[in-house]
């Protein structure tokens, strides 16, 4: 089933019905997520009140749509259009490119969104997307951000996954050597072909220990020394369990890394 037919992510997108003071639920929740993602916030709370319409007049006077009262569909469609465009970015992507190539397209239009947590440590709508519909604290979401691009851009190119995916960094290690697909990090750092044995982008795992990886994002144009990196589940320190999605250098020898093509 293609993952915009999942069900998980139709909970995020599809109109849930006319909400309006005095309502509560999931759907409320959703909707007070996104206004936080727009620069509107509003405590996260499922229960629409005074704040969340106060926050909805502010959001709707920012977009330029109208608001009376009631989220109908054209504001749902409002907030969660950030979304919704990088489910459907595969319209616009450009057509003959070499699957690693794709990859970091699409990895391209998920860091153009920004995606971030709302609500709390590893919670929200991207988090959700990114985990199957799971969020929590424990939910370290930066390999289920890995997978979901993956799997964009195999959908998009028509063929087989280069590995099965995971919320894991371990699993997705162990389907890359399974799968002929591991580097380790000192043979990219070294002699020929170094870097340029993972083409034009691949995935990289932080090392903590031979057989234990902790963090996995993209990584592309790089070297002995370096190379740059999309990422999920970070921040301005490189961290582990941010929460974000960001553009980071990282060190070549502090990694190992998938092959993608």
């Amino acid at each position: 089933m293609p993952l915009s037919d999942q069900s998980f992510v139709r909970r995020e997108l599809d109109f849930p019905g006319a909400l309006r003071q005095g309502a509560s639920g999931a759907a409320v929740k959703r909707v007070q997520e996104w206004l936080g993602y727009h620069g509107n916030g509003t405590p996260i709370d499922g229960k629409f009140g005074p704040g969340t319409d106060r926050a909805l007049q502010g959001f709707a006077a920012r977009k330029r749509i109208a608001y009376g009262g009631e989220v109908g569909p054209a504001q749902w469609a409002a907030l969660t259009e950030p979304l919704a465009r990088v489910l459907g970015a595969g319209a616009n992507a450009p057509a003959g490119k070499p699957y690693p190539q794709l990859v970091r397209w699409f990895a391209e239009q998920h860091l153009l969104a920004h995606p971030i947590e709302l609500g709390g440590a590893n919670r929200g709508p991207w988090v959700r997307f990114y985990m199957k519909g799971s969020e929590g604290e424990s939910m370290l979401w930066c390999a289920g951000f890995v997978s979901t691009v993956l799997r964009q851009a195999t959908e998009h190119a028509g063929r087989a996954m280069p590995v099965a995916g995971s919320f894991g960094c371990d699993e997705l290690a162990a389907q890359a050597k399974a799968g002929g697909r591991f580097l380790g990090g000192r043979a990219v750092a070294g002699a020929a072909p170094g870097f340029a044995a993972l083409g034009a982008c691949g995935v990289f795992l932080v090392r903590k220990t031979a057989s234990d990886w902790v963090h996995t994002g993209f990584a592309f144009d790089g070297n002995a020394d370096s190379f740059l990196s999309i990422e999920g589940n970070t921040d301005h320190k490189g961290s582990a369990n941010g929460f974000e999605v960001a553009q980071r250098a990282r060190k070549t020898a502090a990694c190992d890394f998938i092959r993608l093509g």
